[in-house]
């Protein structure tokens, strides 16, 4: 038998593929024990933490100050009696200044976001109890007033608890658990 050349050229030896290489946007980094990188957590999660620390701060601190300095026409329009409303104030403001003195540190303590956040939680329980409770002789608009109280510090909590987490292995090294 003879072989007949095949009117078509026979195919290229197969060639190994260049092996996978990632995009150059990509460039891996090492990352530490909490999984954010050699030096810990991000800066951005420790400053949104400060920052809603001193927001939360300044906003009680407004909160109390009005309590105490506006005594009067407060009691009048939302039925606290004077006495409790100027306690009240005073334990916002009183509040606020460790709101402050925690925000001031670069990485706010764990252990110290973590009381905060019970603390704002138990606020918020507390002034919608006493808004719905009937413990105090409050008028509609002082039921408003403690349930919009009781709204803002519960988004207080909340962010404050979502930056505790976002800064996990902050501070103590024990993160938000």
């Amino acid at each position: 038998m003879t072989h007949t050349p095949s009117p078509h050229p026979p195919p290229p030896p197969e060639t190994p593929s260049p092996p996978h290489r990632p995009s150059p946007s990509y460039v891996p980094r090492p990352h530490g024990p909490s999984g954010h990188g050699p030096s810990g957590p991000p800066a951005d999660a420790a400053r949104f933490l400060r920052r809603v620390l001193r927001v939360d701060g300044v906003s009680t601190a407004v909160t109390g100050a009005l309590l105490v300095a506006a005594v009067v026409p407060l009691t009048t329009l939302t039925g606290m009696p004077r006495p409790f409303a100027v306690a009240f104030g005073i334990f916002q403001l009183c509040g606020a200044a460790g709101l402050l003195w925690i925000a001031r540190h670069p990485v706010p303590r764990p252990p110290l976001v973590r009381a905060v956040v019970a603390v704002n939680a138990a606020s918020a329980v507390a002034c919608a109890a006493l808004a719905l409770g009937g413990v105090l002789p409050l008028t509609a608009f002082g039921v408003v007033f403690l349930l919009f109280g009781a709204l803002i510090v519960s988004v207080y909590a909340v962010l404050e608890w979502a930056g505790l987490r976002r800064a996990r292995g902050a501070g103590d090294g024990g993160g938000a658990r």
